[in-house]
């Protein structure tokens, strides 16, 4: 239901007949710069809309309740010996043009395409599901199922365990410059550093 005051639906009706901004603001005594604004209400432009609709809807059932006089007038001219020749040459390009072109083929919405879709893909699966029964597991799924159950999240129990304790030395680093330990007075790297090393060796 459109809000539209009567001057609006005056308006309105003055538009969808056909006449100019300034024809319908004359018929209801206003400006046209008034038309101009009413036009950016969604309630105006949606009634002006509608009453187009209506109207060229209108048109449609007059012409089709003439088509039949229309086609036999058209007849009459392509039949009648009198006519002149461009009369009966514009009339057959009209029947020709008309009897040539087929209908507009009015495609399916895509929300009902995609419905029917789904209810296909349903329809086969419930036939699948029907022929097919699902398959016994086999021992070694039985297995790793029953393993799974047992054993705990190792991500969950690591996340609820306590954080690992920070390692600290007792003494400080010996640098690889620096005096050996071991009282040699030879430098760390000349000295026990290497001796590792040729143990492992």
């Amino acid at each position: 239901m459109f809000h539209l005051t009567l001057q609006q639906l005056q308006v309105v009706d003055a538009l969808s007949n056909g006449a100019t901004l300034t024809d319908a603001a004359a018929q209801a005594g206003i400006h046209r710069n008034t038309i101009a604004n009413w036009r950016s209400s969604d309630d105006f432009r949606a009634a002006l809309a509608s009453a187009h609709h209506d109207r060229a809807v209108l048109y449609r059932d007059r012409a089709v309740d003439l088509a039949d006089l229309a086609f036999e007038a058209l007849r009459n001219v392509l039949t009648d010996p009198k006519s002149s020749p461009s009369i009966r040459l514009r009339a057959a390009i009209f029947i020709i043009d008309k009897a040539s072109t087929p209908p507009k083929f009015e495609k399916e919405k895509p929300a009902a395409m995609a419905g029917m879709f789904a209810a296909m893909a349903e329809t086969d699966r419930m036939h699948l599901s029907e022929e097919q029964p699902p398959e016994p597991a086999s021992d070694a799924q039985e297995c790793t199922t029953a393993h799974n159950d047992a054993q705990p999240n190792p991500v969950f129990h690591m996340h609820n365990s306590a954080q690992p304790e920070t390692c600290r030395r007792s003494e400080p680093k010996t640098g690889r410059d620096g005096l050996c330990p071991c009282g040699s007075a030879k430098k760390y790297k000349h000295c026990c550093l290497a001796k590792p090393a040729a143990g492992a060796a």
